[in-house]
């Protein structure tokens, strides 16, 4: 043990508040020495000592400076005579400095990695060591190891002999700057001999940190401003061996010491240590242990509380979680050896079980389970969490230490702090920032759940007094919006202990459920200012801390605080929505901010408790206000991932919102809107109920939230139910499959479903003529019966004025859109297909209101400084641009955001905070607030409007998925193409010299072709835009036909023989005729003859091109290893538009041969040329070559036949399905901004550093190292019936023929595309649930493998048992795809599909068993789907009707097969 003399004591205190002063130590403060076992402080007039055992180091005379002083846990101040572990940590690491040595502590992450951190502050505590930090993460460069380059003003002769007077602005602008080096903190620890601790090695990137070898290793480093570091031992021998020596080189120190903190990796998630720089450290590891676990117990009380449990309370508390916690490590240093990375036991974190102490004290029938649970939540029995699949094994591992420690289990974790035991009573003000909570005990309260309940002890208090900082406003002024249901007052309770104990608090819940409202209302609770913080996956540490900057006066580099700081400063509540997005790294370097209120900042200061001893005007320190707290908000949508890591854990109280209740919901909507009716909340609430989490999937659409339950009872006041649901969930832009799904899942609540899906036969709706016609006057506009006033433009030249005709369908949506806006409404999202008008009907209802109008164009590089703010350098200094965003937030103006979905999903998330909380945070320091004014805070006008215009989300579209995210904030409409009336009278506008016929046979062609592409038939959504463009260019040029005319918009799709077929054959339905191509191409070549070019300078023209080479027997041509492009030769195989080879579109040529070039097409009338010899000589040789071909494959003629029987039907098929799910690996590989390179583009957030002479200020597109594994491959199995029924009803349905269509189109479909999916096929039949086709890791490339699984498919059928086993098929696919993806959250759980005949009832199988298989399925993240191919009677349609909504399919029908396979692939792809 170490024993530190009172005198010694005193006098270290008294010296606390002085400043390198020599430590007066006294000779006789030593004299109980005979109280020493194996530790003590030696106090002499020279050399006070410090001794552990057998090891002494001397103390420094001197007390460190109040930024620079080592500040450990108390908990480990107070235990260090009493944990033996710790003492002999500390004697290790004297050992260590007296060798020179530096140290690594190593052990896991959480609370371990604080604890690790805390001893190395300890051990400089105990030595009066002055200490510097480095916080490490992923953003780490060299200038934060070295020296970070300054402009300052240089100290000319004129600026010194200035008087203050003199001082005007003018003056300060005339004066010179120069580049000042700041040292980082390494190099100023090793100049000044301090201890450096670098906390989380493992988190930086790869080539950073060896940026140290040579300062670790020999004590010596280069540094930019020319000066080098060299060791002292090196210096002194220089210094005696040479008179004079340069002053560039600078010793370092002899007492410099590097204490270092890592999470092994690969054991944990982290970077493995560069060997080089792991084998410069003597290594240590550090456990948890009993004594560890008493020390964080030892002193749990809340300060200032009435009524604290008496002295047994506390010890049996302490206790219980004493065996509660050792039995958590215990499991967890078990699973350290013996499991996977994923499968890690987390042990609880250490510095949770102070304030699970005090709660259990303080609130004795508090439901104990939900206590724990804030303390790890990753043993919440919640699926709607996204960490609920990844930690299965840390719930496992909690019951059972509960069990052990409490006896028994109940209801552990099924909706978090939704039995309330304590609700608020009163708070009142006792201080500036200091409030007693007054909490009572709820009457319905059961001591059940109790800790107690077992015991002896019984509380007797119902009222609870506990002493909480609070903000300065008025306290209880809570807003007026806000519903406090039953649920959310448990919540409020957790928020307040939470709070009360000094914790800070993670909030979570799917979006939308209040998390933002409820935070605020927490704020008004307590008299706090909240400030925002929205949260994007490239913020960086010193992002969430301070900012860059230029003295706009002196053109002088600054630091700039942020919104948290300025919290941290003035004890505010500081609001950091969207945690989620923060990179693991980040966030787990605010460990020591969360749990001891100490950070040190990149720009020399610190933040430091607030302490007595500190120097209230020193620069050096911010004292953290003790009333300052964390509310971090996390979205549990399945997109987030499993983002909860053990240092996230140790920081925060974390709060889940339970799922609110039936009759909390319905006093929320009655509350959102008094006037929506009764019977309207119960279809809403039934719906709710309805549309979990598995079948809001299947349905395409996300469950329905607070939020949206909220927005779509308020718009029933003016539409139907049925209405405002198709509005909110954007049913209109589902794929058929998945929109029929919802359809049924809301005619089941009682909801009439209506739908605008573009339809052959659509027609306008019948409305009044009035409701189609806008009609203006100066001050007022009308369309039907809605009158509105128009405003007066300020700048008449920002109201558009666009091209546009008031067609009915255009007319209706401007008029919804208004009606919105007169409402309140500020915030729309515009989403529909390219080319339906979106731009011009936003600029038309900006004209008809005069509303002026701000434009921002979105792309992929759009950046969030790019949206608010644009940064320039004038004269060396920073000046910033207000972005047309914040012009129209201050101005009240209209701010059109187009190409969204183009832009990454982190830009768009700020648009949340906008649209939904009202705050914005400016790059130049300034906030955009709808609620606050006052100096630095731009006022949001009230009329100001966002407008956000964005494609479709989903294929073909290639845009982000951004509405899953943010829609829910927006108005949001969807605009499809006209209905045809409107689409006739737009083309009449366009065209009013073409024949009516021709528009309204154009118009049902459009239309028609928009059903396929609803469909899937078609991959490209052809639109209104290709409609206008023909009549235009006919209006324009008469002369031309239709049908060449066509071509302008069709082209695309002639490459693809089956496509274009497709769209030829809807034309002439419609009375279009369209040529084949080649016909077509050979009318123009002919009609281009007749054209000639002439030159207005007299030149000739130019020559006609020659002949193809004449004919000659065929060949097989030249192989061209570098397949080049040969056009119109006779040498090469594979050209096009030649003689005699073999290539594609020439002549006389022996087979066909793509090698995929463009092709160029010899007419007919060349072809014709070719000689009866040589014809025979070409049939002869793609004969042979076919035979060649067949034994290369070893197929049989027969079987190639067979073969092509398989493929050609759906060869349109599998183009398009390979399209899917290529642009599915296309969004998987999707690039992201590299920060800090040496070459690209300019980093805005960078420019002072460029005007300081930084390199690396530039950022560029690639693939991030610190973006993680590649996801791993989607697996599927197909599950396919190749029972006898199938053989023998074949002739009856073709069954069996569409069952091996569907399967070749898999294969067909997914070969090549390894990387992203992987999949099996297994048969089921009479013999066996489970016959191998293809398996996993092994499909078939060939056409010969694919045709043998054809066959063997066919002979299964052909001679198997009668029976059926399709249950057993299914249930068992899904319990192997389980197996396979056991660990794996990465890759979104799998997909079964079963494809069979509806013949259940034959062998006396209910449809339900196979129902509850299905939903069985869910549970481990594998969703099953059944495509019935044949059906005697109505069985298929019974089975349907029992299985779960989306997942059963009919198809009786060959060409609908591939269609439904599609179309199940793409809804999860």
């Amino acid at each position: 043990m170490i024993l530190i003399s009172p005198a010694l004591r005193n006098s270290a205190r008294r010296l606390l508040r002085q400043r390198h002063r020599p430590l007066p130590l006294n000779a006789s403060s030593s004299v109980r020495s005979q109280s020493l076992s194996s530790s003590s402080i030696t106090d002499t007039k020279c050399n006070p000592t410090i001794r552990i055992g057998h090891v002494e180091r001397p103390i420094h005379k001197t007390l460190p400076l109040a930024h620079l002083t080592p500040k450990p846990a108390a908990t480990l101040l107070d235990n260090i005579h009493h944990d033996s572990h710790l003492l002999q940590h500390l004697q290790w690491m004297m050992q260590k400095d007296s060798l020179a040595q530096d140290m690594l502590l190593v052990g896991p992450p959480g609370s371990s990695a604080a604890l690790r951190r805390n001893l190395a502050l300890l051990y400089a505590r105990l030595h009066h060591r002055e200490v510097q930090i480095v916080n490490v993460t992923s953003d780490l460069t060299e200038s934060d190891l070295k020296q970070r380059r300054e402009l300052v003003l240089a100290e000319t002769p004129y600026a010194t002999n200035m008087t203050t007077d003199a001082a005007t602005d003018d003056m300060r602008q005339q004066q010179l700057l120069k580049l000042d080096f700041v040292n980082a903190a390494p190099v100023d620890a090793a100049i000044h001999g301090r201890i450096l601790i670098l906390d989380g090695l493992e988190r930086a990137s790869r080539n950073v940190l060896p940026t140290l070898n040579n300062l670790l290793e020999h004590r010596s480093m280069n540094l930019e401003d020319g000066r080098f570091l060299i060791s002292r031992e090196r210096y002194d021998q220089l210094l005696a061996s040479h008179q004079q020596i340069s002053e560039s080189l600078v010793p370092v120190h002899e007492d410099f010491r590097v204490i270092a903190t890592c999470v092994p990796a690969p054991t944990w998630p982290g970077r493995p240590l560069d060997p080089p720089l792991r084998s410069r450290f003597q290594i240590r590891r550090i456990e948890t242990t009993i004594d560890t676990v008493y020390s964080f117990l030892k002193s749990a009380r809340v300060d200032g509380a009435a009524g604290s449990a008496d002295d047994e309370i506390d010890k049996q508390t302490q206790d219980l979680l004493v065996k509660l916690t050792m039995a958590m490590e215990a499991a967890s240093q078990e699973s350290v050896t013996t499991a996977t990375s994923k499968n890690k036991i987390w042990p609880l974190p250490l510095h949770q079980l102070s304030s699970i102490q005090q709660t259990m004290t303080l609130f004795p029938r508090m439901d104990l389970q939900n206590v724990l649970l804030r303390a790890y939540p990753v043993g919440v029995h919640d699926t709607r969490m996204p960490w609920y699949n990844a930690q299965e094994a840390n719930r496992k591992a909690f019951d059972a230490a509960y069990a052990q420690t409490f006896g028994s289990i109940t209801n552990i974790g099924e909706g978090v702090d939704e039995n309330v035991t304590y609700e608020l009573q009163s708070i009142k003000r006792i201080g500036d920032d200091e409030a007693v909570v007054t909490m009572s005990c709820a009457q319905q309260a059961s001591d059940d759940a109790s800790w107690f309940a077992s015991s002896t002890i019984k509380p007797t208090k119902t009222n609870i007094d506990m002493t909480a900082h609070c903000g300065r406003l008025e306290l209880q002024q809570t807003p007026a919006n806000y519903c406090l249901t039953e649920s959310l007052k448990g919540v409020i309770e957790g928020l307040l202990t939470s709070h009360a104990l000094g914790k800070d608090i993670l909030l979570v819940s799917p979006p939308g459920e209040s998390k933002s409202a409820t935070t605020a209302y927490f704020a008004s609770l307590l008299g706090y200012r909240q400030k925002l913080v929205h949260v994007f996956s490239e913020m960086t540490l010193t992002d969430l801390f301070l900012r860059r900057a230029t003295n706009p006066l002196t053109g002088e580099t600054a630091w700039e605080a942020s919104p948290l700081l300025n919290a941290i400063r003035d004890g505010d509540l500081c609001v950091l929505d969207g945690v989620e997005k923060l990179r693991p790294d980040v966030l787990a370097a605010l460990q020591s901010l969360c749990l001891s209120r100490d950070m040190y900042l990149p720009d020399g200061r610190r933040i430091m408790p607030v302490d007595d001893s500190l120097e209230a005007m020193d620069p050096n320190v911010i004292q953290a206000h003790p009333a300052f707290r964390i509310v971090a908000l996390a979205t549990s949508n399945k997109e987030a991932g499993s983002w909860l890591t053990q240092d996230a854990m140790s920081m925060f109280s974390t709060i889940v919102i339970p799922p609110l209740g039936e009759e909390c919901t319905r006093a929320i909507l009655r509350s959102a809107n008094p006037l929506c009716p009764e019977e309207t909340i119960s279809k809403l609430l039934k719906l709710r109920s309805l549309l979990t989490a598995d079948v809001a999937a299947d349905c395409g659409v996300g469950q329905l939230s607070t939020r949206n339950l909220i927005r779509i009872a308020k718009r029933a006041s003016t539409a139907s139910i049925g209405e405002a649901v198709r509005q909110v969930l954007v049913t209109d832009l589902l794929p058929p499959t998945q929109r029929a799904a919802l359809n049924s899942v809301l005619q089941k609540a009682g909801i009439k479903t209506t739908s605008r899906t573009p339809q052959i036969s659509r027609t306008a709706p019948e409305t009044k003529a009035a409701d189609n016609h806008i009609m203006l006057t100066d001050k007022t506009l009308r369309i039907g019966d809605f009158t509105m006033h128009r405003e007066s433009a300020k700048r008449p030249e920002m109201v558009p004025s666009p091209r546009f005709f008031d067609i009915p369908s255009h007319v209706r949506t401007i008029k919804n859109l208004l009606l919105d806006w007169s409402s309140g409404e500020r915030a729309f999202l515009v989403l529909g297909n390219q080319g339906v008008g979106k731009n011009v009907i936003i600029d038309r209802l900006c004209e008809v209101v005069n509303f002026e109008r701000e434009y921002i164009q979105l792309h992929r590089d759009s950046t969030i400084p790019q949206l608010t703010l644009q940064p320039s350098i004038q004269n060396g200094q920073i000046v910033w641009t207000d972005s047309p965003l914040v012009r129209a937030a201050e101005q009240g103006l209209t701010l059109v955001i187009d190409e969204a979905d183009k832009a990454p999903t982190e830009v768009l998330a700020v648009l949340k905070g906008l649209a939904e909380d009202g705050e914005l945070l400016l790059g130049d320091g300034r906030r955009i607030s709808r609620h606050e004014t006052g100096p630095g805070i731009i006022e949001m006008h009230k009329n100001f409007t966002l407008v956000v215009l964005a494609n479709r989300p989903g294929f073909p579209f290639q845009g982000n998925q951004f509405f899953k995210q943010i829609g829910d904030c927006f108005s949001t409409y969807v605009i499809g193409n006209p209905d045809i009336d409107s689409e006739i009278e737009l083309l009449r506008h366009y065209g009013p010299d073409v024949d009516e016929a021709l528009i309204r046979s154009l118009a049902g062609s459009f239309a028609e072709l928009r059903s396929f592409a609803d469909r899937g038939d078609i991959l490209y959504p052809y639109s209104t835009r290709e409609a206008v463009a023909v009549i235009k260019h006919l209006q324009a040029y008469p002369s031309d036909d239709i049908s060449s005319t066509l071509h302008n918009v069709l082209d695309f799709d002639s490459y693809d023989a089956n496509t274009y077929g497709m769209l030829g054959d809807v034309f002439k339905r419609h009375g279009i005729p369209v040529e084949r191509y080649a016909s077509w191409q050979d009318a123009v070549h002919r009609q281009a003859g007749k054209l000639t070019l002439e030159y207005s300078d007299g030149r000739p023209p130019d020559g006609s091109s020659s002949n193809p080479p004449p004919i000659d027997m065929p060949k097989e041509g030249k192989w061209d290893a570098a397949n080049e492009a040969h056009v119109g030769g006779n040498q090469w195989a594979g050209g096009t538009g030649g003689s005699n080879t073999a290539g594609l579109g020439g002549r006389g040529g022996p087979y066909r041969l793509d090698r995929g070039h463009q092709v160029h097409q010899i007419s007919d009338e060349k072809k014709a040329e070719v000689s009866e010899d040589a014809r025979k000589a070409a049939r002869a040789m793609a004969e042979k070559a076919l035979k060649e071909k067949l034994e290369e494959i070893d197929m049989t003629e027969t079987e190639w036949d067979m073969y092509q029987r398989f493929v050609e039907p759906i060869k349109n098929d599998i183009a398009n399905l390979r399209a899917i799910l290529n642009q599915v690996e296309l969004k998987q590989s999707e690039k992201t901004w590299l920060k800090r390179q040496s070459h690209g583009e300019v980093d805005d957030g960078r420019l002072v550093e460029g005007v300081t002479g930084d390199s690396f200020i530039y950022k560029r597109r690639g693939s991030a190292e610190d973006a993680g594994p590649m996801v791993n491959a989607k697996r599927l199995t197909f599950v396919v019936d190749v029972s006898g029924s199938m053989y023998r009803f074949n002739g009856y349905d073709q069954r069996l023929y569409r069952c091996l269509e569907s399967v070749n189109l898999i294969m067909a479909s997914f070969d090549g595309m390894q990387q992203r999916f992987d999949y099996q096929i297994v048969g089921h039949s009479g013999d066996s649930p489970s016959i191998p086709f293809v398996q996993f890791g092994l499909p078939p490339t060939t056409e010969k493998q694919r045709m043998r699984v054809l066959q063997g498919m066919i002979a299964h059928s052909q001679y198997c048992q009668s029976g059926d086993h399709t249950l057993e098929a299914v249930e068992q696919a899904i319990a192997d795809l389980a197996d396979v993806h056991q660990g794996d959250d990465e890759s979104g759980g799998g997909i079964v599909i079963a494809v069979s005949d509806a013949n259940l009832r034959r062998y006396g199988i209910h449809p339900r068993y196979l129902a509850k298989i299905i939903e069985d399925g869910n549970e481990h993240k594998i969703k099953a789907h059944c495509v019935f191919i044949g059906s005697l009677g109505e069985e298929a349609d019974e089975i349907k009707r029992e299985l779960p909504t989306g997942r059963a399919y009919i198809c009786m029908q060959t060409k609908e097969l591939p269609t439904i396979i599609r179309n199940i692939l793409s809804t999860y792809a």
